[in-house]
């Protein structure tokens, strides 16, 4: 049984207009951050010809709005999620979701860059080997194992096979609470209560320094930044991107560090990480937004509130990690 069936090299062409930019931009970070899926290392490693205006080029190239980029490169990627068994703390499942408390250092899904040892990989071998729950993702997962000579029809699974069940997502370094579903009925449903924000979701958070208020809420807009397209900012501008509000209480603090208890409103990339370092407080160990310190991130997804059935709700907390403890008796925070 074909484990970790890979697809061949296959040579991928583009060519694109180069926009949106607020600066010149070096042509790699532009390209993998504009072609899903695809990341520097892999451009690098497998890059086959890179025309700019019809000129011959090198990646490290800058490139600005207006100018023309034709790429060729060879890109080995998996055809899905293939099953991996990878140590996975199961909170709580039914017939329909599995909820996870996802470990810090676990990427969610494949992705260009990390291909496999994501929470999907092992969330796929769970349906597959472990769990006692018919599942029908994992009847899908079955038919390309099965099949030796060749995948099935991709057309036959209207389905992001990187994704299967995903319906939010944690940043790497961040620990705690995922919800998955086991359908494809059930993940369209549970990306319509997210889209709705009619999820409820709590985070804690110990920060470098002390929010000015005890508890207050913060109304920005968030946007990718234009020096290092990896990474966002914020502004108290709301027409500069798109909204991001969230809430805060302080549990505790030390006069140098606070544990804090978060709860998004919106769903932007970073954004509690982004919203602490607005308030002058940033994530201790966040080495992006914050101080570059060996702490690990201390932010951890602690608890999910989500409508389940007619007219009732479920609701799921997360232990937090032990590391994370022994940060709050280090600083008092208990």
């Amino acid at each position: 049984m074909a484990l970790n069936r890979m697809s061949s090299y296959r040579s991928i062409s583009e060519k694109f207009k180069v926009e949106g930019l607020l600066s010149p931009c070096r042509i790699d970070v532009y390209c993998t951050e504009r072609i899903k899926n695809l990341s520097r290392s892999q451009l690098k490693t497998g890059l086959k010809s890179l025309f700019v205006n019809s000129k011959k080029a090198k990646l490290s190239r800058n490139v600005q709005n207006g100018d023309i980029v034709e790429l060729v490169w060879d890109n080995p990627v998996p055809e899905y999620a293939y099953p991996q068994k990878l140590p996975l703390n199961v909170i709580y499942e039914d017939e329909n979701i599995i909820v996870i408390n996802k470990k810090r250092g676990c990427v969610t899904h494949p992705a260009g860059g990390n291909w496999d040892k994501t929470l999907v990989n092992a969330l796929n071998y769970y349906r597959l080997y472990d769990s006692q729950i018919s599942d029908e993702f994992a009847e899908i997962l079955n038919s390309f194992l099965i099949t030796e000579d060749k995948l099935p029809i991709l057309d036959k699974f209207p389905l992001d096979l990187y994704r299967m069940g995903i319906v939010h997502r944690l940043d790497k370094e961040t620990s705690g609470l995922i919800i998955t579903a086991r359908n494809s009925k059930t993940e369209k449903l549970l990306k319509s209560f997210f889209k709705k924000r009619v999820v409820r979701k709590y985070y804690l958070a110990v920060l470098d320094g002390v929010p000015p208020k005890t508890k207050g809420r913060i109304k920005t807009s968030v946007f990718r930044s234009g020096s290092d397209r990896k990474k966002f900012r914020v502004s108290g501008d709301l027409s500069k991107g798109k909204a991001a509000l969230s809430s805060y209480k302080v549990l505790k603090s030390n006069g140098n560090k606070s544990l804090v208890l978060f709860r998004i409103f919106t769903g932007r990339t970073h954004q509690i990480r982004l919203h602490a370092k607005f308030i002058g407080c940033p994530v201790l160990g966040d080495k992006v937004y914050g101080k570059k310190k060996d702490t690990p991130m201390m932010l951890h997804a602690y608890k999910i509130v989500i409508p389940y059935g007619s007219n009732s709700k479920k609701e799921f907390t997360a232990p937090i990690p032990n590391d994370f403890k022994q940060i709050l008796i280090r600083e008092a925070l208990c």
